[in-house]
């Protein structure tokens, strides 16, 4: 039986980490057409690695359910495995997150400073709109193409951080004494305004896919609120769900 993980974090340095996002490339294509891997020399001629860099990488896919080699055959690539590379269950930095998908992944910070919480962020943490706040708005870039826009919250006591470009998470923890330990992620569906739609480099009304994230610590204290708006045709998240018993019907041999 398989078990299919997320992908592990591209660990590998120089050349092992160059030809492993360059066969995700690859395989996010396989995925979307439903056709097979291209051959193992062509891999090697199309990344520039010699034939053991590339059994390497495909032996660490291989190994999760995401592609299927099997000898004098052609390698497929399963894509319910590789959408469980990227599960709303699990959290990770969206820079970490577009590398483990292969892609070139940039970040900027677009505007930064001290605001007033806000009605929407006021009742999520339950504090006064009044409160003082740190509001921070960032952009991701996939291989050059707007990925993720995030509007962060965090309360604060006292002024602005020393550092502007300290991690909103790391901010929490020093402003609250203790850090977030596990977010709520609400998803819904929205479609980009005229303000986003610049931001994101995409025609007013384009729709994306939004989380809304409360970042709640050891104690109970909601620690940061979070709203993210994602393209879905760059990164696509699934959810594992189990199905409790008594499961009905007998078990079926797999497909031949």
């Amino acid at each position: 039986m398989t078990a299919f993980l997320p992908l592990p974090g591209p660990r590998a340095e120089g050349e092992g980490l160059r030809v492993q996002h360059g066969l995700l490339r690859y395989v996010r294509e396989a995925a979307a057409s439903g056709s097979p891997l291209p051959g193992e020399l062509d891999l090697t001629a199309r990344l520039a690695c010699t034939r053991q860099q590339l059994r390497r990488a495909m032996a660490a896919l291989e190994a999760q359910g995401i592609v299927r080699r099997r000898q004098g055959s052609v390698t497929t690539v399963d894509p319910i495995a590789l959408r469980l590379s990227v599960r709303l269950e699990e959290q990770f930095e969206h820079t970490e997150l577009l590398d483990r998908l292969g892609y070139r992944s940039e970040v900027e910070t677009l505007t930064i400073g001290q605001v007033e919480l806000g009605a929407e962020s006021g009742a999520a943490m339950e504090l006064a709109p009044s409160s003082p706040a740190l509001a921070v708005r960032k952009r991701w870039r996939a291989d050059g193409t707007v990925a993720m826009i995030a509007d962060d919250v965090v309360p604060l006591e006292g002024g602005m951080p020393d550092d502007p470009e300290e991690s909103v998470f790391s901010v929490a923890a020093r402003v609250w004494g203790e850090p977030v330990i596990w977010e709520v992620a609400t998803p819904g569906v929205s479609t980009l305004g005229p303000e986003l739609a610049e931001l994101f480099e995409r025609p007013t009304g384009t729709p994306v896919l939004t989380l809304e994230v409360i970042g709640i610590g050891a104690s109970g204290r909601r620690l940061l609120h979070s709203l993210e708006y994602h393209d879905p045709t760059l990164v696509s998240y699934s959810l594992v769900r189990t199905v409790r018993p008594p499961w009905g019907g007998a078990a079926r041999p797999p497909r031949a």
